[in-house]
């Protein structure tokens, strides 16, 4: 009698490993998809399927084993269970594929900016052959144990085979990216015209609006009275290099193809990954070594606002990246500038007070070292982008608005409470800054790509479960930011329609008076500018900058 037990675990064993391993190749297949610049081969594929069955494939095949277990146990009598049991692995495979359509349409609408039309027709088409699979599995389960015909299954298990290659091929035409090979040449263009461009991540109008309704923002009122804003919208993930891409090529990863910022190598692959699938913990591989992280720095591979204003011999300073300059040391203005955020200075061992104190004395070190090469140089358009702000708020988000969260002690309340408010203040000083220095021709852009937003319930408790539970808000879903324009033929209104992240450099363009490449996914948002500024100045249209290479102007 043990020896039939025992043999009976074991088949349950095989076929829920069986199960597990099925599910880890969907996830394969999940990965393979999201990392669109990797082309998918057979052994690509073969890696990725035996690596994650080492941690989702044993889960699952642990769920699979529980599930007939339970079922066994629910209808009160035992079942004979084959060593390759086709009953269970058509419900198993049927109820997996289910999971996995789950996952796969919460990422791929979480990853929708990498995706162009001709992607997402064959994402759709692959979620159509996995959801047709599935139901087809349930139909034969369940015809089985009406029939006992096992031609259910063998005609099942043909059809999974040929439905699971199709699902293969439409990832393997995924298009790949294609160089700029553009040499026709373009005459560029004179111009004296200057921008400054200024952004200051995790900018919110939530904020903004009752800072300025307190006089306390007196800078970003002038720039609401008297130049056009409005929401700025951006995408997820809202990863930095990518959205820097999108916001200096005008156009979204799908095209741009930067991904992110690190590259991910599971346990025992040698190829890396540019992304990973959101919502099922995955970084927190990193925990058990079966995920290695690394930062790198990627290139813009298209023709992008600096390289265009290069062609055209238009000088800039781009300081965006990075968002902080880690080698600036601290002036002893900055130094007295924390001091004033913090209220007092930092106390030992308070990692929250340290935390804002760094993310300060980072933005104050990056502003005053561009400055400083800004009067030097003198370019027409210059770029600063700064994060502490986002930093900040991160953690300090609670403190600005206890009741949504009730487990905040007063004492936190009033150390920390302000923190975020001074920031504000100090960011307004900056824009003071640069009004003050506006030319007669130049035009001021104050933006973020993103705001900010508390966490919702459910990540609260994973953070304080898996990941850091001093984090009280967060940006990964894409939050409005903020834009606002100033200057010379600027219209003075508030921008209804929200901008959109990709419609930044398009818009520039117009205002420098060069073309616009059609190919963009912005456009140009004339609407932002006077009558007579439009009036003197129509848009110029090209197919695209990569077909052309930009020569000097005459």
């Amino acid at each position: 009698m043990l020896i039939l037990e025992w043999m009976r675990f074991l088949r349950v064993l095989i076929n829920s490993l069986l199960g597990g391993l099925f599910f880890a190749f969907l996830l394969a297949v999940l990965v393979a998809d999201l990392n669109i610049n990797q082309p998918a081969g057979g052994g690509f594929l073969a890696q990725l399927t035996l690596n994650l069955s080492l941690v989702y494939g044993l889960l699952l095949a642990a769920v699979c084993g529980f599930g007939f277990i339970f079922g066994q146990f629910f209808f009160g009598r035992g079942a004979r269970i084959a060593i390759v049991s086709p009953s269970f692995l058509s419900l198993s495979f049927s109820l997996l594929i289910v999971l996995f359509l789950a996952i796969f349409r919460a990422n791929e609408r979480y990853f929708s900016s990498f995706f162009g039309p001709e992607v997402r027709a064959r994402l759709f088409t692959q979620m159509i052959l996995l959801l047709a699979l599935g139901f087809l599995g349930l139909l034969c389960f369940f015809g089985f144990r009406r029939s006992r015909k096992a031609l259910f299954f063998w005609a099942y298990f043909v059809v999974l085979i040929f439905g699971l290659a199709l699902v293969l091929v439409q990832r393997s035409r995924f298009p790949l990216l294609r160089e700029p090979s553009g040499t026709t040449p373009l005459l560029g263009k004179k111009t004296e015209k200057r921008i400054t461009l200024v952004g200051l991540d995790g900018l919110s109008f939530d904020f903004i609006i009752p800072l300025i309704s307190l006089g306390k923002l007196p800078n970003f009122s002038w720039l609401l009275d008297n130049g056009n804003s409005g929401k700025l919208v951006s995408f997820s993930p809202t990863e930095p290099v990518s959205l820097q891409a999108s916001f200096s090529t005008g156009q979204l990863p799908a095209k741009h193809r930067l991904l992110s910022s690190y590259r991910y190598r599971l346990w025992k692959m040698r190829e890396e990954l540019e992304t990973v699938p959101r919502f099922i913990l995955f970084n927190q591989l990193t925990r058990f070594g079966f995920l290695k992280i690394a930062p790198v720095r990627p290139e813009v591979r298209s023709k992008d606002f600096w390289r265009i204003l290069e062609g055209n011999r238009i000088s800039f300073l781009d300081r965006s990246w990075p968002l902080t300059r880690e080698d600036a040391a601290p002036s002893s203005r900055g130094e007295k500038l924390a001091a004033d955020l913090l209220g007092e200075p930092a106390l030992p061992g308070d990692p929250l007070s340290t935390l804002a104190r760094n993310a300060f004395l980072r933005d104050s070190a990056a502003e005053e070292s561009a400055n400083a090469e800004r009067i030097e140089r003198q370019p027409q358009v210059f770029h600063l982008r700064l994060g502490g702000l986002n930093s900040v708020q991160a953690y300090f988000y609670k403190y600005s608005f206890p009741q949504q969260f009730g487990d905040i002690v007063p004492e936190q309340i009033e150390r920390y409470g302000l923190v975020i408010e001074r920031y504000y203040e100090y960011y307004d000083e900056l824009i003071g800054k640069f009004l003050t220095g506006l030319k007669e021709d130049e035009i001021l852009v104050v933006y973020s790509p993103f705001g900010v937003e508390p966490l919702p319930l459910w990540k609260r408790f994973v953070e304080r479960l898996l990941g850091d539970p001093d984090v009280s808000a967060y940006h990964e879903l894409a939050p409005d930011g903020v834009a606002f324009f100033y200057g010379k033929g600027v219209r003075k209104a508030k921008h209804e329609e929200p901008i959109r992240i990709v419609d930044i450099t398009p818009t520039l363009l117009y205002f420098l008076g060069l073309p616009v490449g059609r190919d963009m996914d912005g456009i140009v948002r004339s609407s932002l500018f006077s009558d007579d500024f439009i009036a003197e100045n129509p848009i110029i249209y090209i197919s695209s900058y990569e077909e052309f290479q930009v020569q000097p102007p005459q």
